[in-house]
């Protein structure tokens, strides 16, 4: 039988609340993670999460975080944001018909690059790192659209 040292930890909630704007979602929890970082008003949730594997490597009283030691990869089941959703997107002629997220909660960004006639003061039209412009659309089946909300 093989011996294995397992790094294990749970994670323990506080929480931060924050108002901020931004042109998008994504640009306004960015702010909000750049002020909650600054800020000293953290409050414990009294709750903790699941108990999840930081690393892992085979042998008895290995020290994980040592520069010579090959640690093994830990299977997305045991690590701490568990297993990933399969995501499903269907677009057509650069619109977004539907989108299926089945198992799990998950976020998809859709960029479309044929920017063709849109407005360029529209919110929904970034730049990327290329300096290409594109729209941006975000999916969630956590996150209520905004026609959803309405």
């Amino acid at each position: 039988m093989t011996s294995y040292t397992v790094q294990l930890g749970y994670a323990l909630y506080y929480f931060c609340i924050r108002t901020v704007e931004g042109r998008t979602l994504t640009e306004a929890l960015n702010k909000a993670i750049v002020e909650a970082n600054d800020c000293s008003g953290w409050s414990s949730t009294d709750v903790c999460g699941n108990t999840f594997v930081d690393a892992v490597a085979e042998g008895a009283g290995v020290d994980l975080w040592s520069d010579d030691t090959k640690q093994l990869a830990v299977p997305s089941y045991f690590a701490e944001g568990g297993e990933g959703p399969r995501m499903i997107a269907s677009l057509k002629n650069a619109k977004v018909l539907s989108v299926e997220i089945p198992h799990g909660t998950a976020r998809l960004e859709i960029r479309c690059y044929d920017t063709d006639g849109i407005d360029p003061d529209s919110p929904y039209l970034l730049t990327d790192a290329k300096g290409e412009t594109y729209l941006a659309c975000e999916w969630s089946n956590v996150i209520p659209t905004a026609e959803a909300a309405e």
